[in-house]
């Protein structure tokens, strides 16, 4: 060993980390850090929340507004005095929608939840708290579930942003297809913001930025890579990878943007985010039961009732990468 005293053999030598067995010398254990940081859902930050109940939620839709017009024939008091006032009317529509549960159920030993090793335990809760913001973004965006990938039963399809008849397929001019997308949607409804895929930031960047004569950048500052909100062409544009909806078994839509009028989609929750735990439950493990208390586990359940509704499909255009084949 690097200058050490005699004696200095593997039986008889100095106190040396290098001498002891490998199961003596004591672990450090720390926590997942190569873990992703986990984003926050899509719709929580852009739609607008409502009141939903367990059953179906009806809303009013106006049709027809109030219009007004001039009354008489011209611009002096002799032509306006007296006259008749005109009339206009009113009309409603109403849209209506269910909520869907989603949930779903993790195991662990007492064993492990006691120690809660680096706090692993304690992660698994709010990893579930993730799991339904994930549940909320694929419902809303692609109408599917991450468990399985599947698409949800008996939702409305008209409610599902991806289903938008207003369709745009990314060429080589990004800013012109961006345009084209907006004018779909700005005839007929304001157009407020963009949500997109979270992979397609450099594509936007590189076709957003700024640059001189020279083709060098005019303002590196002005690109923000890191954060999950920002600005394009004036409107606020929010980042995630529901857009996408590739989310757990869910498969990739090659969807990257979809913009509009975001105060079309409305959602709500019948009740609060629940997490239940127990350790006296059964489960079934495909059709055999698992009893929780007989095999020393502790069963956790987050559960919610949540319900959306989009106004108008019209009043959003999605933006797809073409398929490479």
């Amino acid at each position: 060993m690097i200058n050490e005293v005699s004696p200095s053999v593997t039986t008889d030598h100095q106190g040396r980390l290098a001498y002891l067995p490998d199961d003596l010398l004591p672990k450090e254990l720390v926590g997942p850090i190569f873990e992703k940081a986990q984003e926050s859902s899509l719709v929580l930050r852009m739609a607008q929340q409502i009141p939903v109940g367990y059953g179906e939620t009806v809303i009013p839709v106006n049709t027809k507004r109030p219009e007004v017009g001039q009354v008489g024939t011209g611009t002096s008091n002799a032509e306006r005095e007296g006259a008749k006032k005109p009339t206009s009317g009113v009309a409603w529509g109403s849209r209506s929608f269910s909520p869907i549960k989603l949930a779903t159920i993790v195991t662990v030993s007492e064993e492990f939840a006691r120690s809660n090793v680096n706090g692993l335990y304690t992660q698994i809760q709010s990893d579930l708290a993730y799991a339904i913001g994930r549940g909320i973004d694929l419902a809303v965006f692609h109408g599917k579930q991450p468990l399985t990938g599947t698409a949800l039963s008996g939702i409305d399809t008209a409610n599902v942003l991806a289903n938008s008849t207003n369709s745009v397929t990314f060429g080589t001019d990004i800013v012109e297809d961006l345009l084209a997308g907006y004018d779909l949607v700005a005839d007929t409804h304001e157009f407020d913001g963009w949500a997109a895929d979270t992979r397609f930031r450099g594509k936007l960047a590189r076709a957003m930025v700024q640059r001189d004569v020279n083709g060098n950048v005019a303002d590196p500052a002005s690109l923000n890579l890191a954060s999950q909100n920002g600005s394009l062409l004036g409107f606020p544009v929010q980042f995630g990878r529901a857009v996408g909806g590739d989310l757990g078994l869910a498969t990739d839509s090659n969807i990257r943007l979809i913009g509009g009028d975001f105060s079309q989609l409305r959602y709500g929750y019948a009740d609060q985010v629940r997490v239940k735990v127990s350790d006296t439950a059964t489960l079934l493990d495909g059709t055999t039961p698992v009893s929780m208390w007989q095999t020393n586990q502790i069963a956790i359940l987050i559960e919610v009732t949540f319900g959306w509704v989009v106004g108008n499909l019209g009043a959003f255009t999605k933006f797809s990468e073409p398929v490479t084949p």
